[in-house]
């Protein structure tokens, strides 16, 4: 017994995978006309898509043992920049790359903080959290900068249009978006880089013990500046998946979805002290939530229940892989 508990502690998605088959059948029971339509599955997809980008980068930096809750507050002022840009006359592709690199500078500005004050990651970006918010309202002078041309750019189909061949092959249409395809690329690309890179190695070793990982030549300070960069260019990329559907910035974008990236990763199998998880677990945390939080909706279940649901699934995982890696 003690080599199986031991056997799946070493793959953390077992445990994600099981709790998403549950509420699966849960809901393919209690609402099966819809909740089992193409449209509603792809939906699962295609909303727990964008936010799973966001997730990708917030998994990996959790995992060399640090936090980024600024990501939310990135992911607005990243929209902001892309909207003024497009809106300036600038054409997509380098307005496109201009939010990325804002939201690049805002990750290397947490980065440094962190690394060079000591101050703990949590505190500096809660922080960072309300001034990057603050940052987006003065960007959109507290109101929203909507992008109306007379034919939108090539790029927004690239990004999140509508992969119409394939909605089209079910009857009613789903609702599959080229945000899917960035979602699962991205977990591909970053778990080769996690798991099959020297650069993961040294992600582990940091998250894992750091005086340990300095002692074998690792830059530690070097790889959680780059990891909070990492994570600031996906929540931006993140905000220009939202904007060129939506063609609006708001104030209010991306507020909350810190909480919830955090939540998918531990929901995921990623150890809140780092050194532990799997890009691949906190990506199936995020479509976990996404499956809950369609679901409940399809049951006409208010979205606080959401919250409450998903608080108690953080705590009963994290017990479960606290049991499981116990002695270990």
């Amino acid at each position: 017994m003690t080599d199986l508990r031991h056997t799946i502690a070493d793959y953390p998605e077992i445990i994600t995978l099981f709790t998403s088959a549950v509420v699966f059948l849960y809901f393919a029971v209690a609402v099966p006309d819809t909740f089992l339509s193409a449209f509603a599955l792809s939906n699962i997809l295609t909303f727990g898509g964008i936010t799973g980008v966001m997730v990708i980068g917030v998994a990996f930096l959790m995992i060399s043992g640090e936090f980024d809750l600024s990501v939310g507050s990135t992911l607005a002022v990243a929209s902001y920049v892309f909207a003024l840009a497009l809106v300036g006359g600038i054409p997509a592709v380098p307005a496109m790359f201009l939010a990325l690199l804002v939201s690049g500078l805002l990750g290397l500005v947490n980065g440094l903080i962190v690394a060079y004050s000591r101050i703990p990651s949590f505190i500096v970006t809660l922080g960072t959290l309300f001034a990057y918010r603050g940052l987006a309202r003065i960007l959109g002078e507290g109101a929203a900068v909507k992008y109306t041309p007379d034919e939108l750019p090539e790029l927004f189909t690239y990004l999140n249009g509508s992969l119409t061949p394939l909605n089209n092959l079910f009857d009613p249409a789903a609702n599959f978006r080229a945000s899917s395809l960035w979602f699962m690329g991205l977990i591909v690309i970053m778990t080769i880089i996690l798991e099959r890179t020297r650069y993961g190695n040294w992600n582990f070793a940091t998250g894992g013990n750091a005086q340990a990982a300095r002692s074998q030549g690792v830059n530690v300070k070097a790889v959680k500046i780059i990891n909070f960069m990492i994570s600031g260019c996906l929540a931006g990329l993140a905000g220009i998946l939202i904007f060129s559907q939506r063609n609006s910035a708001t104030p209010l974008a991306g507020a909350g979805m810190e909480l919830i990236a955090v939540a998918a990763s531990v929901i995921g199998g990623v150890r809140l002290t780092g050194g532990y998880g799997t890009i691949i677990g906190a990506s199936i945390g995020v479509l976990l939530m996404s499956m809950l939080e369609q679901g409940l909706a399809l049951l006409g279940i208010p979205n606080e229940i959401f919250r409450a649901v998903a608080g108690f699934i953080i705590i009963v995982t994290v017990a479960v892989n606290t049991y499981l890696r116990k002695g270990e």
